[in-house]
């Protein structure tokens, strides 16, 4: 014997699989199901693409540029090495390192490039950023070692049409005491090594040695800033305004968001688009789902009313027609969540693919600092989701199969 409950889940499966005399109600049922499906597998792959977006926010961008940094105002930042180790002190703070930063004009020929010279110790800037991933083992060693030595973006290479052990000559800006600016002067490098990050950065950075970066810019000691990397690079802006604390000079605060911060917020915009695009579509299905049981109940009645005088209750008719919203309801997040989650793993060969054959690469790795569409899919993701799309249809059926339970057998037989 089938308990109460039991028993209405095997009407509202019943219903559901007969054919009903009007094919236009098992169309919208079907709308339903695969809106619902199709809702979810687009969400499921949007989610995923900003996952990965972010994913590679952290693991590529925020490994090259350092999270947080304090710069000097009118005199150099002296005793860099108690200034980190203070720094250390302060949780979430990871390292620091010194650079000397000058701004300057790469001269090749008629071709002039702008350039942000990075004056660093290799070996302590290892600690706070990962160039040196990206640059050739033996060129890193050597920009320790060789105070005439730069590296260059790939970028600043390719337009001025370099190549490793070519001279490299630097315009460097000098101003007098007053402001007033005084013709720049020439300084040769050896071109020793490149990087290739991606993104603008490769069309304006080089690196140098620190103490090469004192004797150009003329400061007798100390250093422009201190950067530093953090634990948790999205509380960047407390952690640097704490570690100001330490400083005893004027200095000028900046973390990673000021640059770059657009990448991380248009992702975050993204995301709650997203979110709201979720809502939308599932109360779309979820008036599909209504009209679904609003017309099987009108088609139903008789039937209802049978089972009503053969004892059926009112909360039994409501369970018959909850249970068939439901199964609508779950089988279009069993669908969606497997076209959805599919999509999702393999979207980087779908894009791949797609761009292969159009001949057109969707993101350009000069511009952005990625070359492609990222994804990371979640399971969290899905089951959110899901949890919302059967919560918000369950709420939908309520309507509906509360009519159901309202019908009069009396007047229903009667006719």
């Amino acid at each position: 014997m089938l308990s109460n409950k039991g028993l209405s889940a095997q009407i509202g499966l019943r219903f559901l699989r007969v054919n009903s005399n009007k094919k236009f109600v098992s169309f919208i049922s079907l709308s339903a199901m695969l809106g619902i499906a199709i809702g979810i597998s687009v969400l499921i792959v949007i989610m995923s693409a900003m996952n990965g977006f972010e994913r590679e926010l952290r693991q590529s961008l925020l490994s090259v540029v350092p999270h947080g940094e304090i710069s000097m105002v009118n005199k150099p930042i002296k005793n860099w090495q108690k200034i980190v180790a203070a720094a250390k002190q302060t949780p979430g703070v990871v390292d620091g390192a010194p650079v000397i930063q000058i701004t300057g004009l790469i001269m090749q020929g008629n071709d002039l490039n702008a350039v942000q010279i990075d004056g660093i110790l290799p070996q302590q800037e290892q600690n706070v950023l990962d160039t040196y991933r990206y640059v050739d083992a033996v060129a890193w060693q050597t920009l320790a070692e060789d105070h005439s030595g730069i590296i260059l973006g790939q970028g600043i290479i390719n337009t001025l049409g370099l190549s490793v052990g070519d001279s490299v000559n630097l315009m460097i800006p000098k101003t007098e005491k007053d402001g007033r600016f005084l013709a720049p002067r020439p300084i040769s490098f050896v071109l020793i090594g490149s990087f290739s990050f991606g993104g603008q950065i490769d069309h304006s950075q080089a690196f140098i040695n620190l103490n090469a970066a004192r004797q150009i810019s003329g400061l007798v000691s100390g250093v422009s800033g201190v950067r530093f990397k953090f634990e948790d690079a999205f509380n960047a802006g407390p952690v640097i305004r704490q570690l100001a604390s330490n400083v005893n000079q004027y200095v000028y605060l900046s973390d990673w968001t000021r640059k770059h911060g657009h990448l991380y917020n248009d992702i975050a915009l993204v995301q709650m688009i997203t979110y709201l695009v979720l809502l939308l579509v599932i109360g779309v299905a979820s008036f599909n789902i209504v009209s679904t049981l609003v017309m099987a109940v009108q088609d139903k009645q008789g039937e209802i009313a049978i089972l009503m005088t053969m004892g059926f209750t009112s909360g039994q008719v409501m369970r018959v027609f909850m249970v068939q919203g439901m199964l609508n309801a779950i089988a279009g997040c069993v669908l969606g969540g497997v076209c959805g989650g599919l999509l999702a793993v393999y979207l980087p060969e779908l894009i791949g693919a797609i761009e292969s054959l159009l001949g057109h690469t969707l993101l350009a790795g000069d511009i952005y600092f990625i070359d492609h569409i990222p994804s990371q899919f979640k399971s969290f993701d899905l089951a959110l989701l899901i949890g919302a799309t059967l919560v918000i249809s369950f709420v939908a059926t309520i309507y509906p199969a509360r009519k159901a339970a309202q019908i009069k057998p009396a007047l229903i037989l009667g006719q």
